[in-house]
């Protein structure tokens, strides 16, 4: 017995020098200026600025939108997901100061592209988009009304 712990002691510790320059080289991380390894997780500051303006809804509310030719059209107030969490609108709102008189929007989620000044880019101009449906802040229609929904559509999907 007391030769099969020494074994078992030998083997542990052959196992652990073999692995040492492996666990040394996964805690230093990517080289310096090398891109981030889906291992560690790591990103740029500037990787991490530009994904979080695409995924996170704190930043994606707030965010100015844009026509293609740059002029402002409003800012995201809200964002609308289906059941299955899915982003299927954003509420746009144009108009107003402070929030008062504030004219609001349904715009399709995939109608918005992301712009170049943190911004997001919709494809349509200031004069449509005053054809387009609209409502208040204190008048939301029904955002489950297919109806509604083809409607509105089909002010930004071209």
């Amino acid at each position: 017995m007391h030769l099969a712990a020494r074994i078992l002691f030998a083997g542990a510790c052959t196992l652990a020098l073999l692995a040492t320059p492996r666990l040394a080289a996964a805690q230093a991380g990517p080289a310096s200026g090398a891109a981030p390894t889906p291992a560690t997780g790591a990103m740029t500051p500037a990787q991490r600025h530009d994904w979080e303006r695409a995924h996170r809804m704190s930043k994606i509310i707030g965010t100015d939108v844009r026509t293609k030719s740059g002029d402002k059209v409003g800012d995201i107030k809200d964002v609308i997901v289906d059941d299955a969490g899915n982003v299927k609108l954003v509420i746009v709102s144009t108009g107003g100061f402070l929030g008062l008189g504030d004219t609001m929007h349904a715009v399709p989620w995939e109608a918005l592209s992301l712009g170049t000044r943190d911004d997001r880019v919709v494809d349509i101009d200031k004069s449509h988009l005053k054809d387009a449906p609209h409502f208040t802040s204190r008048t939301w229609p029904n955002l489950g009304d297919e109806k509604w929904l083809a409607d509105n559509r089909r002010f930004y999907i071209h």
